[in-house]
């Protein structure tokens, strides 16, 4: 299991885990099962969507060129690629005609 992967299952449980307990909490409170149903399907799909943007967050890199504003985002890198990608992103084709004509 990745550390991506195994983020990823982490936020899932975490929006479960607080899905449960709203859904607890609403059903204590002697409401309609549908407004508990709604009101926990809401609440998961926010956090969990929060949870996952969070994770994809983590897991991308941004290269910038220290000249303009050319930018590469890339996401699961290992190290020789995320080399690969800074000097990608430092010496692109934009350049070419101001350093090298």
């Amino acid at each position: 299991m990745t550390k991506h992967t195994a983020a990823q299952l982490a936020a899932l449980l975490a929006a479960v885990g607080i899905g449960c307990s709203l859904a607890t909490t609403l059903a204590d409170a002697d409401l309609h099962p549908l407004v508990v149903v709604a009101c926990t399907a809401a609440v998961f799909s926010a956090v969990l969507s929060l949870a996952l943007d969070l994770v994809a967050r983590l897991a991308t890199r941004t290269f910038r060129c220290p000249r303009c504003a050319f930018t590469v985002r890339a996401q699961h890198t290992d190290a020789g690629e995320s080399r690969r990608w800074q000097e990608i992103a430092a010496d692109h084709p934009r350049h070419l005609g101001d350093s090298r004509a």
